[in-house]
């Protein structure tokens, strides 16, 4: 009992170095990820938490997977990680090297939030990202003013880095609604300058805006700085555009079979 009550008082004094060496600053990123896991503030993580998390981040989520990730970061064996635990399993990944199979799977969800205007905190998912990148792919890979960009990778950064000079973000916005935008206005030179990079990007929010997305706040310095949560929002929103727009009884008469009986085609 003495033992394991000492071996507790020097992981405590431990945890107390470890906040002090990485600051508030650092301790509060950190924390926003632990969130993202701890879903009942309960401040611990459970196997039925980090099982949701494999999901969402699409990993191998089988009792044994979860079992095994969580006692790799489980110190003291009580079946939860607590924010201690969690947060040594963070410092002896990034500072010593130590890549636990819990470690690995934190940085893949740490790759999925990130910090918006205010310090506010945007997640998305692995999956998003993946889609997003692989229908711009499609849509756009014949395209040879695309060629320089594409094809993305859907497991990188790509599709925040290259879409800040605004040529990828034009082109999928015609795509969605042709010839939203006249070409003829775009700069598609790849040593372009930061004034042309900021022209085409007002050129794509004020087209986007012309077709029906709702772009308020949204600046062209927030794409050039790869922002995830506001490049993801414009995105999906012009993609939906895209797919929404041949949705109509010109083009599948077939529709009017969805008229309730009290309906007429002009209010359909």
């Amino acid at each position: 009992g003495r033992k394991c009550m000492e071996d507790e008082n020097q992981r405590l004094r431990n945890v107390d170095d470890v906040k002090r060496e990485l600051g508030a600053a650092r301790l509060l990123e950190i924390e926003a990820i632990f969130k993202e896991y701890d879903t009942d503030n309960s401040k611990t993580i459970t196997p039925d938490e980090l099982r949701a998390i494999l999901v969402r981040i699409d990993e191998r989520a089988t009792p044994e997977r979860v079992e095994e990730i969580m006692a790799s970061a489980d110190l003291n064996a009580d079946g939860v990680v607590d924010w201690n635990e969690f947060l040594m399993m963070v410092y002896s990944s990034e500072k010593a090297g130590h890549e636990t199979s819990f470690a690995k799977v934190y940085r893949k969800v740490k790759a999925t939030v990130v910090r918006g205007v205010g310090d506010a905190q945007h997640s998305y998912t692995e999956e998003e990202r993946v889609s997003f990148s692989e229908h711009i792919n499609h849509v756009l890979g014949g395209d040879d003013d695309c060629a320089p960009y594409l094809p993305l990778d859907p497991h990188s950064e790509d599709l925040f880095t290259k879409l800040g000079d605004g040529v990828l973000l034009c082109k999928l916005i015609n795509d969605s609604k042709s010839n939203a935008i006249d070409e003829r206005a775009l700069c598609v030179r790849q040593d372009m300058s930061i004034f042309h990079k900021k022209q085409n990007l007002n050129l794509a929010i004020n087209s986007a805006t012309a077709i029906g997305c709702q772009v308020m706040n949204v600046q062209p310095e927030a794409s050039m700085e790869g922002r995830p949560h506001i490049i993801l929002g414009l995105v999906w929103q012009v993609v939906k555009i895209g797919l929404l727009s041949d949705i109509n009884l010109q083009e599948h008469p077939e529709l009017v079979r969805l008229l309730n009986p009290d309906e007429t085609l002009e209010e359909f």
